[in-house]
């Protein structure tokens, strides 16, 4: 009795998870997504040592530039494609402007402001201190820019040493840093 019992509890859960995780109205296309796994498994994250980005291109080929996924329960919408960046990121800046917010990651900052915050009132307050402080260090003056010339020179050089190669831009941006 109490295995039945356990079994038709597990079936409602899983019943009712799918429900939930049904794509939105107006939402992207997308794979499937299973109950709290999401499309993790689409990804091949273990697979590949370029972590997701074959399966990121085979779910393009699918879905076309602007596709959604499941990471877990929550979703995610994919944007790729120069048309389509732009569309998203200069047309509609404020639209995609904001972050997740994570119940979890509020409660340790307890509401305290921070660079990595939603962007709102808060955020604005940040970013405008941060570029006062830097423009005290010498962001904007001919110090600065010799740096940040002699840095683009460094990136260039990486850059045609890989020409036709696929790039992986995370590690070329964090291997350059100093």
């Amino acid at each position: 009795m109490d295995e039945k019992l356990c079994h038709c509890g597990l079936l409602t859960v899983l019943i009712l998870y799918g429900f939930r995780s049904r794509r939105p109205k107006n939402f992207p296309p997308g794979p499937t997504a299973l109950p709290f796994l999401g499309n993790v498994l689409n990804l091949n994250l273990l697979t590949s040592h370029l972590f997701c980005l074959p399966s990121c291109f085979q779910l393009r080929r699918t879905y076309g530039n602007v596709y959604s996924l499941y990471i877990g329960h929550r979703a995610a919408v994919v944007v790729s494609g120069t048309k389509a960046l732009k569309e998203a990121l200069v047309n509609k800046a404020v639209d995609f402007a904001g972050r997740p917010q994570d119940m979890y990651f509020n409660a340790i900052l307890e509401d305290r402001g921070n660079f990595i915050a939603d962007y709102g009132h808060k955020w604005k307050e940040h970013r405008r201190f941060s570029l006062m402080t830097m423009r005290n260090f010498g962001l904007g003056k001919q110090s600065m820019e010799q740096r940040i010339l002699e840095e683009l020179k460094i990136t260039i050089s990486d850059l045609k040493k890989n020409t036709g190669k696929l790039i992986f831009f995370i590690f070329l941006f964090f291997y350059n840093c100093p």
